[in-house]
């Protein structure tokens, strides 16, 4: 995922040691273990750091770290290659452009007026605002699929595997015409996401689903053509399961 995610925390701009672990391509393990050492060092730090924790797809909680603008600066100082330098730039561009709405006052964007919405006591602006809220979770896949269309049939020419089942069929389980809109909800709730060869793949979080034969990776007739993910039974049943609840996460 390209988006920088930083949120406010009582007036201070934060980010997550999980996402700085994606976007530097950094074990987050390794990332936590570089803030402990960062604190144990000198005490001056640890305002620069907050521990907290998060909730995995499995109802699992483990810690992470927020840190502000200081304490990023702090721990990828080291990080280097031109790819990490980028990172580093957007970074500081999200800071700046994040702490200058807080200092104006005018920091909520649409997705959290939408957000405030849903507290509304008219149901009809609460519906409003849960479908707007799915709108823009979803929009960037929007123009993707646009331009994958021309693609989309070819995927019927893979190569058969035993048990596999395609996205498409689980989508229409859910009463959908095509994959778009369920690929759009799971890579919007952070599950799976397109890799530079435009293959959906998911996320480390969600490595278990290909470990634990959720799903996998068939090939196409075509041997210059890129892998396909696909489903077993269980992943089946375990999307089917799961699909209202990842919609809900969208809109709170």
């Amino acid at each position: 995922m390209n988006e920088i995610i930083l949120k406010n925390e009582n007036g201070q701009v934060v980010t997550s040691s999980r996402d700085v672990a994606e976007k530097f391509n950094k074990n987050h393990r390794d990332v936590l273990d570089s803030i402990r050492n960062l604190t144990a060092e000198n005490s001056a730090v640890k305002n620069m750091f907050y521990l907290s924790e998060y909730t995995n797809s499995r109802g699992r909680k483990y810690n992470e770290y927020l840190m502000n603008r200081d304490g990023f600066s702090l721990l990828c100082m080291g990080f280097t290659g031109k790819e990490a330098l980028e990172w580093k730039l957007k970074y500081i561009d999200a800071f700046n452009k994040m702490e200058e709405k807080l200092k104006t006052g005018n920091y909520l964007s649409e997705e959290e007026k939408y957000k405030l919405q849903l507290f509304s006591k008219d149901p009809s602006e609460v519906a409003y605002a849960h479908q707007k809220l799915v709108e823009l979770a979803t929009a960037p896949l929007i123009a993707e699929n646009e331009e994958m269309k021309p693609k989309a049939e070819y995927h019927d020419t893979v190569l058969k595997k035993d048990g596999l089942i395609t996205t498409t069929i689980v989508a229409k389980d859910l009463g959908f015409s095509s994959a778009v809109k369920l690929n759009q909800v799971m890579y919007a709730n952070h599950i799976i996401f397109k890799n530079k060869s435009g293959t959906w793949c998911p996320y480390a979080e969600y490595e278990w689903l290909i470990s634990e034969d959720y799903a996998d990776y068939q090939s196409y007739t075509d041997t210059k053509a890129k892998p396909c993910l696909k489903w077993t039974e269980k992943g089946r049943k375990w999307i089917i399961e799961n699909y209202n609840n990842w919609v809900m996460n969208l809109a709170i």
